[in-house]
């Protein structure tokens, strides 16, 4: 996708847009989607909740809009999550009664149903609205992203609480362009659709999250208090996901100079887990992964994953995946089962 056609279109006026700054008439790719938001700024009144189908159609998990500048959005909720990228200039939000100003690089995203209202934009301030299905963004987004490793699990569920608690969460301009990079590709693959760009976009919205998470690693290190524990929780998981085979509770907190007791109230408190509760997970995970692509036994997966016990081997997988691994793999792989 030519970058520089996305540039030029997001800079068009719309015929609404062109109406409402008085500047000479340009031409518009999204009149056709921003009348809907035009509609929205002038009938949706406090406490009426924006619906899904307003902008979705219903094969849609994701909807990309230009906001539409010079016009003042009064307050109101959507029954979707909602994300504002500001791709040039500035956002003004009131977000619950407090104002909220967003800078070029910054990303706000809200919760479903959070009262807020967005002041006039000006020519320069170019704000993308990226709408997502509450389905889709927890299961298609969350879930793949959480699923990866212990580490990215912490990050996304710190994410997550922190949205859950004040319903919008700031992610700041990140130290290169890669997130604009890639919203600008996505862009691309909406406002123009060709072969493959439903797979497009789903990829890219992972590659969005995968960004944010990796901003808010780096934004968490610049911060005092909490910084120095997620920094230890970050290298305990890293560890962990090296050594979960034959890795123990005391050897491992021998590693990081902490009692047993301490590691332990230590996850529980950040992760909700204990560290047998991690070290299964990271065991059954693999242990999946195996019976996925290979036709070793089950006895042989087991053993390769840090069990010598079978049977509990056994319990700790029905336990996380609700079937036996049998079950898993004649689900997921073709290959002959034991």
């Amino acid at each position: 996708m030519d970058t520089t056609l996305i540039e030029k279109q997001l800079r068009e006026f719309s015929d609404f847009e062109q109406k409402y700054s008085g500047t000479p008439e340009h031409p518009s790719h999204y009149s056709h989607l921003e009348d809907s938001e035009l509609t929205l700024s002038k009938n949706v009144q406090t406490p009426d909740i924006v619906p899904v189908d307003y902008f979705f159609n219903p094969d849609q998990n994701v909807v990309f809009l230009k906001h539409p500048r010079f016009i003042k959005f009064t307050e109101h909720r959507h029954s979707f999550i909602e994300m504002n990228y500001v791709y040039s200039g500035t956002c003004t939000q009131y977000i619950n009664g407090k104002k909220v100003t967003l800078n070029e690089g910054d990303l706000c995203l809200l919760d479903t149903n959070v009262m807020h209202g967005i002041e006039s934009a000006s020519e320069n301030d170019i704000i993308i609205n990226i709408m997502i299905r509450t389905s889709y963004f927890d299961s298609a987004l969350l879930q793949r992203l959480s699923g990866n490793d212990l580490l990215t699990d912490f990050f996304v569920n710190a994410i997550y609480q922190q949205k859950k608690d004040s319903r919008y969460i700031i992610f700041p301009k990140g130290s290169n362009n890669r997130l604009k990079e890639i919203i600008i590709q996505v862009l691309g693959e909406f406002f123009h659709p060709q072969l493959c760009s439903n797979e497009a976009i789903n990829s890219y919205m992972l590659l969005i999250f995968t960004e944010l998470l990796r901003i808010y690693n780096s934004y968490s290190k610049d911060k005092e208090e909490p910084t120095f524990k997620k920094a230890i929780i970050s290298e305990i998981l890293s560890f962990m996901e090296q050594n979960y085979q034959s890795m123990t509770l005391e050897q491992t907190a021998e590693k990081f100079h902490f009692h047993p007791n301490h590691l332990t109230r230590l996850l529980k408190t950040n992760l909700g887990k204990t560290f047998i509760e991690l070290s299964h997970q990271l065991k059954i995970k693999n242990a999946c992964t195996l019976l996925e692509n290979t036709d070793l036994t089950i006895d042989q997966i087991a053993n390769k994953v840090g069990y010598t016990n079978m049977t509990f081997f056994y319990k700790s997988f029905k336990k996380i995946h609700s079937v036996t691994p049998a079950e898993y793999r004649k689900k997921n792989h073709e290959g002959p089962t034991p």
